[in-house]
């Protein structure tokens, strides 16, 4: 049996591993949610499972993040997977990807979020590098930086958002992208 083997032996950790290996990104309640373990044995297995080099963690303002050490790794894109983790951050993203550009206005009608609120996400998603603003005269436009990768990221992990949103835009972004060879 070797270390990997030890490490996951109990079913506890090994459905912990597991969660996290198919859905990089998720925060600590969310994991507890998701497996409905007690806070202190959650707690308990994470830690242990960073111990043993299997989950690493990545500080995200008020929240941990987790990530699978062995499983595909994400690289740079792991900022914007964990901006992906939050519910209206993916809107406005997903949104973006669908239109392509839009202004501050028309996203925060399109989706139903306060413009104070758009402004506070689309701060973040500039200071990650994952939108870029455009000024055109007095008025912004925004855009994602890098469609292409915020959208396998959306279709990679599909089934971890849990997100009618995701499974819509997934849909139609196949839909449109050419075949590939």
């Amino acid at each position: 049996m070797d270390d990997l083997d030890k490490a996951l032996s109990l079913d506890v950790r090994s459905k912990i591993y597991r969660l996290i290996d198919r859905n990089p990104g998720l925060h600590f309640r969310e994991i507890q949610r998701r497996t409905n373990f007690a806070v202190g044995s959650l707690q308990y297995h994470l830690e242990y499972l960073q111990k043993k080099h299997l989950v690493k963690i990545e500080k995200d303002g008020k929240f941990v993040r987790y990530y699978s050490v062995r499983g595909p790794q994400l690289g740079e894109a792991t900022k914007t997977m964990a901006l992906l983790r939050q519910k209206s951050v993916r809107k406005i993203v997903i949104f973006l990807l669908t239109e392509k550009r839009a202004n501050h206005f028309t996203i925060s009608n399109a989706v139903e979020l306060s413009p104070s609120t758009v402004s506070w996400h689309l701060n973040k998603l500039l200071e990650s590098g994952v939108v870029i603003r455009e000024k055109q005269g007095r008025e912004s436009i925004f855009h994602v930086a890098n469609p292409e990768t915020s959208a396998q990221l959306l279709i990679r992990h599909k089934k971890s958002f849990l997100d009618e949103f995701v499974d819509n835009f997934v849909e139609i972004w196949e839909e449109l992208a050419p075949p590939t060879a």
